[in-house]
């Protein structure tokens, strides 16, 4: 009688991937303690760290705060309002700061300090983000890697580098274990939206491309893209009109792919191990380009809720995989 071989989980790497936190405090404390919750060694965040809005909140000469979120003016006459005002919007990836009503008025009229502000409250959070992270697993055997999206400026990076505790991924092929290997990017296809990191789909295989030449083993590398591959059901979204409004027919959404030609052809000719994306929010599943595994986890970071996956590699591939949300 012959018996099945029994898997050994020490040829096994499990890691912890999430993506699109966009500034979420509540997010990224999740995600760095998803090492003790679900006993893994390895924890990557995928790009759009950052997020996208500064909620300013204006002294009033009555004493008062005033301020205006999702279309409702709230005042506030105590400090524990305005400190749990604070805790909410910073949970849902926005930055509020309070000032005076002169310092709101002149930077309301100037667009060049919204920007500066903008900019100065995502690097404060950013800063808050790392010693959270070194607080936690400084000295520990965890490692925590991070690159940028497509929504996040350039200083970002800087940033993420000067962490004691975080490797940044940007740009490069890093070994990952004895055996894997990660490439990543967190630039993307054009968006209607603009953004720090899109370019052509001629240049994105192209960068693409010159990482790959740096790939030692290519069956047991990881595609740590940002952006999903086109048209592999993890890219579809809403589609929008030349206003940037939603297309509806016969009062429901239009659906369409938002992905990238060129990541999907890179995956389809080199068969890395497993593809991990994100970028579209509503792209959570997996899809399968021949022997390459993409997934791509989702994000509803404005909720305080991390989306999340969970994935088992071994000597042939990917052995197991499993979404979490928290």
């Amino acid at each position: 009688m012959f018996k099945r071989k029994k898997r050994s989980s020490e040829d096994e790497t499990l890691i912890f991937f999430c993506t699109d936190v966009h500034g979420s405090n509540v997010c990224f404390k999740k995600f760095i303690n998803g090492a003790e919750f679900y006993g893994t060694k390895i924890l990557i965040l995928g790009g759009d760290v950052t997020g996208k809005m500064v909620v300013p909140i204006a002294k009033q000469d009555t004493g008062k705060y005033l301020t205006t979120f999702a279309g409702q003016d709230t005042e506030f006459t105590s400090d524990e309002e305005i400190d749990n005002f604070i805790k909410r919007v910073s949970n849902m990836g926005f930055y509020p700061k309070v000032m005076s009503e002169t310092d709101f008025r002149d930077t309301k009229a100037s667009p060049n300090a919204q920007e500066e502000l903008f900019r100065d409250l995502i690097k404060a959070r950013l800063e808050e983000w790392l010693s959270y992270a070194e607080d936690k697993l400084g000295g520990t055997d965890v490692q925590v890697f991070a690159a940028p999206g497509n929504d996040d400026f350039f200083e970002v990076d800087d940033i993420l580098q000067s962490s004691s505790v975080i490797t940044l991924l940007e740009g490069k092929v890093h070994q990952l274990t004895d055996r894997h290997e990660i490439l990543t990017t967190g630039w993307t296809n054009p968006t209607p939206w603009n953004t720090e990191r899109e370019t052509s789909e001629e240049e994105l295989e192209a960068s693409l491309l010159s990482m790959i030449d740096n790939v030692k083993d290519m069956e047991h590398c990881i595609f740590n893209l940002h952006c999903p591959p086109y048209n592999s059901k993890i890219d579809i979204c809403p589609k929008l009109d030349a206003d940037m409004r939603v297309v509806y027919d016969m009062g429901n959404p239009v659906l369409a792919p938002a992905g990238s030609t060129a990541v999907r052809k890179v995956i389809e000719e080199c068969q890395p191990t497993v593809g991990l994306h994100g970028h579209i929010h509503e792209g959570r599943g997996e899809t399968a380009l021949g022997r390459t595994l993409c997934l791509n986890p989702g994000s509803v970071y404005s909720e305080g809720v991390l989306n999340g996956v969970l994935v088992t590699l071994g000597g042939g591939g990917v052995v197991d995989h499993q979404f979490t949300q928290g």
